[in-house]
């Protein structure tokens, strides 16, 4: 422990918080007036959400031809059409899997990772059961730390690794799926997009390994007509708003890059730009109803083949969610019936959030002194196999705080 000389005054300025009280309440003034001005264009956005339904195959060709510089939806119905809740089958499971990681720290000994993929089968009705599963994987050989990128051997990074846990939750995903056996009403439920938006701009290498690997697993899903979802809670996306701001365009093509209206002061698209999918959805859909399907117009997808991602618009009770499925699973009405009610009759049981992905959770997390044994560990086999061990001076520093 740092000891300071007894002439030395020792001075630890804290945080005050109490000074920023003048610029919090500023913040919130300024959120007031933000809130007025967005419900305003939410009025609006509900007003051509409902005014374009009643054409909405003009919408969807303008949408079709029209190049933006945002995300737009893909329409295929009237937009504003709300479907009631299906009914819930007596007998059916849920199944699910989440991830967490320990990267490789500089700081550390040895640049090693773990992966720790938690998974989650729950039955309901007559034969009623749950089965939880977590299972940590040590990734340390030189095929594990390295990586093809862009024609050359790099170390991996938290990005590949981040990859690498997605794969291994989608393997757990089809295990849970094979025991199942295909005899059942089975959803299989993923936390966040079925997007892999992080792959776009990527090496070709890199990509095409993941998208192939990504691509058999739902080929293997589908195969045994089992619907997977990706369930997003609290979705920041615009892609419908998008397609309305495209509606409002005076033009008949919308072309972003020659806009001929820079020179107004307001665009033509600007009355509802800022307002999200969920915040509109929240105006049309009663509890238990969901929104009609939408594509995504994600460039990645391009190379999902008939996987490519529709989504719609969930209201659980507690929130409006974004379900995102592929795009076979968006054309079966029963199976979109399926994922509708179960994804419903999961948040209830939940209070708010799906239980199956709540229990995956908990199966996965790795939580900070979990990741400290797991440094203490390997450090700790070193010292046994005779080898020196060194850290990083800020890593000592953080485990011996000198104040």
């Amino acid at each position: 422990m740092f000891a300071s000389p007894p002439h030395v005054t020792l001075w630890v300025d804290m945080l005050n918080i109490a000074t920023l009280k003048p610029q919090i309440n500023e913040m919130v003034e300024r959120q007031a007036d933000f809130m007025d001005e967005f419900i305003r264009k939410l009025d609006t956005a509900l007003k051509e959400l409902n005014d374009r339904s009643d054409d909405w195959e003009k919408l969807s060709n303008k949408v079709e031809k029209s190049k933006t510089s945002w995300l737009v939806a893909g329409v295929d119905s009237p937009p504003n059409t709300a479907y009631p809740l299906p009914p819930r089958p007596s007998d059916f499971t849920v199944i699910a899997s989440d991830g967490s990681q320990i990267f490789p720290d500089r700081h550390e000994t040895l640049p090693c990772y773990l992966i720790n993929t938690g998974s989650v089968l729950i039955r309901y009705g007559s034969h009623a059961r749950a089965l939880l599963k977590s299972l940590p994987e040590f990734f340390y050989t030189e095929e594990d730390r390295f990586t093809a990128w862009d024609g050359r051997r790099v170390p991996v990074n938290t990005e590949v690794i981040s990859m690498r846990r997605t794969m291994m939750e989608m393997e757990e995903i089809l295990r849970l799926a094979r025991e199942c056996g295909g005899k059942e009403s089975v959803l299989a439920l993923v936390d966040g997009t079925l997007i892999l938006w992080t792959l776009e701009g990527k090496p070709a290498d890199f990509r095409d390994r993941i998208m192939e690997e990504f691509v058999g697993f739902l080929d293997d899903i589908r195969a045994m007509s089992i619907p997977i979802a990706g369930y997003i809670s609290y979705p920041g996306s615009t892609d419908v708003v998008n397609a309305l701001r495209v509606g409002l365009c005076p033009e008949e093509v919308s072309l972003c890059n020659q806009c001929p209206y820079t020179h107004l002061d307001s665009l033509p698209c600007q009355p509802v730009e800022g307002v999200t999918d969920r915040a509109l959805f929240s105006r049309v859909l009663k509890e238990g109803e969901r929104s009609a399907v939408f594509r995504s117009s994600s460039k990645i997808l391009q190379r999902y083949g008939p996987h490519a991602v529709c989504f719609f618009y969930l209201n659980t009770g507690a929130e409006v969610v974004r379900v995102e499925v592929p795009a076979w699973l968006a054309d079966d009405p029963a199976l979109i019936d399926r994922t509708h009610t179960l994804i419903y009759d999961q948040a209830k049981k939940g209070g708010g959030y799906p239980v199956v992905l709540m229990e995956a959770h908990e199966q996965a997390v790795v939580r900070g002194r979990d990741r400290d044994f797991f440094f203490e560990l390997v450090r700790e086999a070193l010292v046994k196999s005779d080898f020196k061990v060194r850290v990083s001076r800020k890593a000592v520093s953080k485990r011996r705080p000198v104040v």
